[in-house]
C-alpha cells in the first residue's frame, strides 16, 4: 500500500519531463572532452549572465535579491535572474521534508534514491515555473503590461530550465556540479571587480581596492580612507578574503583515519572521513533559504504592510540606487538575512551582525546533518560500501549494522563540525567585508579545491598503467 509521503514524491515526479533531460553517457567521455564540455557550459552560463531579458527597465521596480547573488551565481536584469535559486530551492523541499520523515524515502534502496532524485527534479520545475511568475507579477521590473509581462516569464522560466540541463550536462559530461561552476565563475567576478572596478563608490573613492589605492597614491584621496570603508571594498575585507582562503584549505585537508583491512588479503589500510564532511553545500542551501525568506517576505510585505504576522517574518523600506531601487529590510527575521558588508557596519549595528552570525551558523549545522543522509553519507551506506570492497574495521563484526554503529560518531561529529565551522567562517567574512562575501569566498575556495580534485583523478584514470606506477609509485 502507498501511503501519503510516497504519493507526494510520486506527483511530483511527473514534472520532471516538463524539461528535457540530458542523458547519461555509455561510456565515459575522455579527460579533453570533459575539459571541453566544462568550458562550454561555464562560457554559456557567463553569456547568460550578461544577455539582458527583453521588454523590462532595470532602473524600474525592485531588485529583490541583491544581496544573494553571489550564492544564487545570477545577475540583474539578465537570463541568469533567477540564477541556480529555484534548482537549490526544489532540492531544499525535499531535503527538509525527507530529513524531517514528512516523506519515506529509503535512501539504501536504490529504486527509493531514483525516484527521489527525479522527484527533486520536479520540484526544481516547479520552483523554476512558479518564481518566473511570482517574480514578474510581484513587481521585479515595476508594472508590466500583459504581453510584456508573459514575454518576461517565458524567458526567465526558459533560461532557467536551460540553466538545469546544463548543471546536468556539466554533471554526466563535464567535470565537477554545473552550480558549483556557476557559482565559482560568478564569484571570481565579484572579486574582479572588487579588486580593479575603476568608477567611484558612494563614498568618492573609486569601488576597487587597487583602484582606491592608486587614487590615493595619486594624492586623490587620503590614506586612512583605504583601511575601512562603509559600502567599498577595503582592507579589512582583503584580510578576511584571504583569511577564508587559507582557514577552507587547511580544514579541507583535516581528517580521521579509521582503519580497515581487506578481509581476503589482510593488508591493512585507512578509511579517510574529511572534518569539512558536508562540503560547501550547507552554505548553498542556507543561501537559498536566506532567498526564500527575503522572496516571500517582500511579496507578502507589498501586499499587506500592516499586518502584524506578516512584519514578523520582514518589514522593507525602498532604497533607490545607480541600478534601480533596492529593497531593505528593516524588521523580523528578513533582517537578519542581511549581514553588515563592513567592518564600520558592524560595529555600528552589532545586534544584526550577531543575529545573522546565528542564523547563518544553525541553518548550516542543520544542513550539513540532513545531507548526510540524502546524500548517501550516513553510516548505513559508508558501511555498506566498505563491506562491498570486502573491506572491514579490525575488532568489528563484518555487518553493515555493527560497522554502522562504529563509525557513526566520526561521521555525525565530523557533519556537525562542518556545518558549524562553515558557518562561523561565512558569517564572520560577511560581517568583515570578505570581497564577493564570506559565503562567496568560501563557496569558491572548497568548489577550487573539489574541482582540482577531480581534474586531477580524472586525468590519473587515462594515465596509462607504466606511467602510474613511475609517477605515484603503485598502480590504481
Amino acid at each position: 500500500m502507498i501511503g501519503m509521503p510516497s504519493l507526494f514524491v510520486e506527483a511530483v515526479r511527473p514534472f520532471a519531463r516538463l524539461v528535457p533531460v540530458v542523458k547519461k553517457p555509455e561510456r565515459s567521455p575522455s579527460f579533453r572532452l570533459r575539459l571541453l564540455y566544462t568550458m562550454i557550459g561555464v562560457v554559456a552560463y557567463l553569456l547568460m549572465m550578461n544577455v539582458p531579458l527583453w521588454g523590462i527597465n532595470v532602473e524600474q521596480g525592485y531588485d529583490i535579491f541583491w544581496s544573494l547573488r553571489v550564492i544564487l551565481a545570477s545577475s540583474r536584469g539578465t537570463l541568469a535572474e533567477l540564477g541556480i535559486g529555484p534548482i537549490v530551492t526544489g532540492g531544499l523541499i525535499l531535503e527538509i521534508l525527507a530529513g524531517s520523515k514528512m516523506i519515506d524515502i529509503d535512501f539504501s534502496d536504490p529504486d527509493d534514491r531514483r525516484a527521489f532524485n527525479e522527484a527533486m527534479r520536479g520540484m526544481s520545475v516547479l520552483m523554476i515555473i512558479f518564481e518566473s511568475s511570482v517574480y514578474v507579477l510581484g513587481g521585479a521590473y515595476g508594472t508590466l503590461p500583459p504581453d510584456k509581462a508573459f514575454a518576461v516569464f517565458l524567458q526567465l522560466a526558459v533560461a532557467s530550465a536551460t540553466i538545469l540541463m546544463l548543471d546536468e550536462a556539466i554533471r554526466y559530461y563535464g567535470l565537477g556540479s554545473g552550480i558549483s561552476l556557476f557559482i565559482l565563475a560568478g564569484v571570481a567576478q565579484q572579486i574582479f571587480w572588487s579588486l580593479f572596478w575603476p568608477f567611484p563608490a558612494s563614498d568618492g573613492l573609486p569601488i576597487g581596492f587597487f583602484a582606491a589605492l592608486i587614487a590615493i597614491l595619486t594624492g586623490s584621496g587620503r590614506i586612512e580612507e583605504i583601511f575601512l570603508r562603509w559600502s567599498a571594498p577595503d582592507l579589512v575585507g582583503l584580510v578576511a578574503t584571504i583569511f577564508v582562503f587559507i582557514i577552507i584549505i587547511y580544514l579541507e585537508s583535516t581528517r580521521v583515519e579509521i582503519p580497515v583491512e581487506h578481509v581476503r588479503f589482510k593488508y591493512r589500510m585507512t578509511y579517510p572521513i574529511k572534518l569539512m564532511y558536508s562540503s560547501n553545500i550547507p552554505v548553498i542551501l542556507a543561501g537559498a533559504l536566506f532567498a526564500n525568506i527575503m522572496f516571500f517576505s517582500q511579496i507578502l510585505w507589498s501586499q499587506y504592510p500592516n499586518n502584524f504576522f506578516v512584519s514578523l517574518l520582514g518589514a522593507w523600506t525602498i532604497q533607490q540606487t545607480r541600478q534601480g531601487s533596492r529593497p531593505i529590510p528593516t524588521g523580523g527575521i528578513a533582517y537578519f538575512t542581511v549581514p553588515p558588508r563592513s567592518l564600520l557596519a558592524t560595529l555600528n549595528n552589532p545586534i544584526r551582525a550577531l543575529g545573522y552570525s546565528l542564523i547563518m551558523i544553525a541553518s548550516c549545522w542543520m544542513f550539513a546533518l540532513l545531507w548526510v543522509d540524502v546524500a548517501g553519507l550516513d553510516p548505513k551506506s559508508i558501511a555498506q560500501q566498505l563491506l562491498a570492497s570486502e573491506l572491514k574495521i579490525p575488532g568489528i563484526r563484518a555487518s553493515v549494522n555493527e560497522v554502522a554503529n562504529y563509525i557513526a560518531p566520526y561521521i555525525y561529529t565530523a557533519a556537525s563540525l562542518s556545518g558549524i565551522l562553515i558557518g562561523v567562517i561565512a558569517a564572520l567574512a560577511d560581517c568583515m567585508g570578505a570581497f564577493a562575501t564570506g559565503s562567496g569566498i568560501l563557496l569558491a575556495t572548497s568548489i577550487t579545491i573539489g574541482l582540482y580534485q577531480e581534474i586531477a583523478r580524472r586525468y590519473i584514470e587515462e594515465v596509462p598503467g607504466t606511467f602510474k606506477k613511475l609517477l605515484f609509485g603503485r598502480t590504481f
